[in-house]
Parts: C-alpha cells; structure tokens; sequence
C-alpha cells in the first residue's frame, strides 16, 4: 500500500493522513492495536478512523487492517520458481525490454500466449503472438527472445522450435507443466509449475498448469516492471 499516493489520490486532510502514516510506521505492532488506542495515539476519533477507511474505498476499520497486514502480495504467494529463475527471468527482460519477443503456444497454451503478449505490449514491449519463422536466425540472437508454453513440456511444434532455437542460439524461456520435458531441456531458462503428470487427463481432474503458469508470469513481471518503471 502506497500511503502517499493514497493520501494524495483521496485528498485526505492532515487528521486522516495522520493516521495512515502512523499505521504504516506502527505496522509490526499495529495488529495488536484495537481501533481505540490507534485514534489516541493520533488523537482522533474512533469514528473519524472508520470514515477515513470507507473514503478511501474500505468497509472500515478491520478491512483497512487486513489491507495493510497484507500489502505484499509475492509474500503470500506460491513461489513455484526459485530466486535464481527469478533472476535469470529478470535479466532476460531487461536486456529484450526494447528487442522483440515472440510467445508462443498451441491449444489452450495459445490463449495464455495471448494473454502474456498483450500484457507485454500494455507495459512498453514489443511482442507478438504469432510465430515469425524467418526470425530464427543466428543473426537475429540478440534480438529476439521467445517464450514457449506448454503443459506437457512436449508440444511437437514447440518442441522444433525450442530446437531451431537453440540452434541458432536465440534465448528462450519456457513455461511448462513438467521440467525435465523436450521443451523444458532445450530452453535458456524453464519455469516450471511441476502440474503435469497422466493423471490430469482423468475425468473431471482439475488442470492447475494454466492457472498456476499465469500466476508465475504474474509474480516474475510484477519484479521486472519494478525495477524498470519504479
């Protein structure tokens, strides 16, 4: 939670800034707090403490708390990568954030691709979609980067290119449902979401792959766009 913005965004008054900046400062010990001694150690009103909160889009009070004992999102988050993939992803991003990236997928993996893409393209990148095969080349391997997604880590299509790829040393990353997969042995760095396995194909058996690698894609640029637009 940025408080400032907050602040500036709700036109609070100097009462009801206060008791933000004070929350914020306070927030180790601010769960044991009840709402009384927060307004005497600011010198408001309990009621006034319940009308900054609604004003600024709360229900009250204990939502506010929960909201502020609760800011960091990555924190409470499955992490299904480890901190060398996150860094490896990040140098990835910032060295493509102004070269081209392709992702690709096929099936259901193709509406993730979709998705990965035009949020890419929402943030400054330039992404497409859409394979463009006469990019493969060695002369192009610094500036291109593919992302390839697929459940099985064996998608045949993506498998060549994974290979083709390689070949020509251009960076991939992979997004996969099993790590030690065609795919996921041929890329620059694989993300994996450990989901695949024979038994997803029974009847009614949820499928975590998709849901799980768009929460992975999520986390990872949430760490990029930081340091790039922070």
């Amino acid at each position: 939670m940025d408080i400032e913005k907050l602040i500036d965004k709700y036109q609070l008054n100097k009462s009801e800034s206060q008791v933000l900046r004070f929350m914020e400062k306070n927030k180790p010990t601010i769960k044991n707090m009840g709402i009384r001694e927060v307004a005497k150690h600011c010198f408001v009103s309990p009621a006034s403490i319940i009308n900054m909160a609604k004003k600024i889009g709360f229900s009250g009070y204990s939502e506010l708390l929960y909201s502020f004992l609760n800011t960091d999102t990555s924190e409470n988050a499955p992490h299904t990568f480890t901190d060398d993939e996150k860094n490896k992803f990040i140098e990835l991003f910032l060295r493509y954030h102004e070269k081209r990236i392709m992702v690709l997928g096929f099936g259901f993996s193709q509406i993730i691709a979709n998705y990965f893409s035009e949020y890419l393209n929402l943030y400054g990148f330039r992404s497409s979609a859409h394979s463009h095969l006469e990019l493969i080349r060695k002369t192009n391997k610094d500036d291109i980067l593919i992302i390839l997604i697929s459940n099985s880590g064996n998608t045949v299509r993506l498998a060549e290119l994974a290979s083709m790829s390689d070949e020509q040393n251009i960076e991939t990353i992979a997004f996969v449902g099993e790590r030690n997969s065609k795919i996921g042995s041929l890329a620059t760095l694989t993300i994996s979401t450990e989901t695949h396995s024979s038994q997803s194909f029974k009847e009614f058996s949820p499928n975590l792959f998709f849901g799980t690698a768009l929460n992975q894609f999520e986390l990872l640029m949430s760490e990029v766009l930081k340091l790039l637009y922070a």
